[in-house]
């Protein structure tokens, strides 16, 4: 099982395959983007915050990395008017001259235009694409997508029944969640996480449930991007691990590309250290004890606060 750990700049490299990462995902924008398109984002998140400088940067990155395979995100829902086409373009050159591995995709346009160019092996599905049954997956994997990156709402029993064979499976493990399914979401973050911040929507309902409907936004949003003990608090799969392993789940995602290096590099560490219990054998109960351990905050962890996968039996309590 592979850690796949967000990148911003080339400095990062080292660092975080020193911590334990086997991927990297990174965002750079086309240099006449702006031009052609105006203030729209070739990926989901804020290029200025999370993309990488230029691509000769992604240059540096790729070269850095060696055999630790580099994706780029190109996973905006949807885009303007002949922007697809362009796209395509860029990805020849992300490709063949900057030599990144593959593209992480939203767009079904995109998808399909990718396909018709010779790309479809390139092509990771983004969560975005909201990828939640085995027909999506055969259709997908029909298309001849080399991953897909599966929703983070998704539960383990709805993981184990998705995963099917001759296509890699990518979940989400630490980091950033997200108040509603993100691929069905019809807001731009080019407004702004609203859904994390203003208008509760609680007027009418007890004070004591606007209370814990406070408290899980918080928890999503990294618990105020806090960390405890030098490592990320926030949403976490990792005692999840051991059934991921069954299911055939192949990568796992730290996400965070705007984050700063420390925070990249404790959270590939966690993952590193919660892959390790896993594969020797070890089960939820174990990992758990070890991320406590680490971490600190027992009671994030017994009550079940920061879990992708709450549906997970035989988690330690």
């Amino acid at each position: 099982m592979k850690i796949t750990a967000p990148l911003r700049h080339s400095e990062e490299v080292e660092i975080l395959v020193n911590a334990g990462a086997n991927e990297f995902f990174c965002g750079v924008t086309p240099p006449d983007w702006e031009q052609r398109f105006g203030q729209t984002w070739v990926s989901r998140r804020a290029p200025r915050l999370s993309g990488g400088p230029d691509v000769d940067d992604l240059e540096r990155i790729v070269a850095l990395a060696g055999q630790v395979p580099v994706y780029v995100t190109l996973n905006a829902p949807f885009y303007p008017a002949g922007a697809v086409e362009a796209l395509v373009d860029f990805a020849g050159v992300l490709i063949k001259e900057a030599g990144v591995s593959g593209l992480i995709v939203a767009d079904l346009d995109l998808m399909l235009a990718l396909a018709e160019a010779g790309y479809a092996a390139k092509i990771h599905v983004s969560s975005l694409a909201t990828c939640t049954n085995q027909g999506s997956a055969a259709f997908f994997r029909e298309m001849g997508v080399a991953r897909i990156i599966l929703p983070r709402h998704l539960t383990l029993n709805e993981i184990e029944q998705i995963c099917i064979p001759d296509v890699e499976f990518e979940a989400f493990l630490l980091n950033d969640g997200c108040v509603f399914e993100e691929g069905l979401c019809a807001t731009t973050h080019a407004a702004g996480t609203f859904c994390l911040t203003d208008g509760d929507g609680t007027e009418n309902i007890s004070a004591a449930t606007t209370e814990r409907y406070g408290f899980w936004k918080w928890t999503l949003n990294n618990c105020g991007c806090s960390i405890n003990q030098g490592y990320p608090l926030g949403p976490c799969g990792l005692c999840a691990l051991p059934r991921m392993l069954s299911a055939g789940v192949s990568s796992v995602k730290v996400v965070g590309r705007e984050a700063g290096i420390r925070r990249k590099e404790a959270s590939v560490q966690l993952a590193s250290c919660a892959i390790d219990i896993a594969i020797a054998g070890g089960g939820p109960a174990e990992i758990q004890d070890a991320v406590i351990d680490l971490r600190g905050v027992p009671e994030m962890c017994h009550e079940q606060h920061l879990c992708y996968y709450p549906d997970l039996s035989g988690r330690a309590r």
